[in-house]
């Protein structure tokens, strides 16, 4: 499921385990939007962070891994604590990037049941009057 707000596009995947896709999911990639909107001014161009969170209103008890950037938000759910981030970045690449490319089919023995990447929209410049007379 893909749906934009006037800042970001939020595009996820549909849990293995409800076949639907998850609003608890979408309410937490919202607030870690919030948070980076908000650490953004008072920070470096390359900050980011990550953690783990229980999803308290997913009817599957699902613990969601996450790392957030300006420009790039990816949540996991259900992926175990001891995958490491850059191979959940890696299978989030093959689910949601442009590219394609072949990956070990052991690469993560445990798949996320489901996944949400949220892109930054790019602004659009204000335009002039000449601009829009050129429309």
């Amino acid at each position: 499921m893909i749906w934009k707000t006037k800042t970001h596009q939020f595009s996820a995947t549909v849990c293995q385990k409800t076949g639907k896709t998850c609003p608890a999911l979408a309410q937490m990639a919202r607030s870690v939007v919030r948070a980076v909107e908000t650490a953004v001014p008072a920070t470096t161009p390359d900050f980011e962070f990550d953690g783990n969170s229980e999803l308290s209103h997913c009817p599957q008890g699902c613990v969601a891994r996450f790392r957030a950037q300006k420009d790039l938000i990816r949540i996991y759910c259900g992926a175990t604590e001891d995958a490491p981030l850059e191979v959940l970045e890696t299978f989030a690449d093959m689910m949601f990037g442009p590219d394609t490319a072949t990956r070990p089919a052991g690469m993560l023995t445990t798949p996320p049941c489901a996944m949400l990447e949220v892109t930054t929209l790019a602004t659009d410049p204000a335009v002039t009057m000449d601009r829009q007379m050129a429309l």
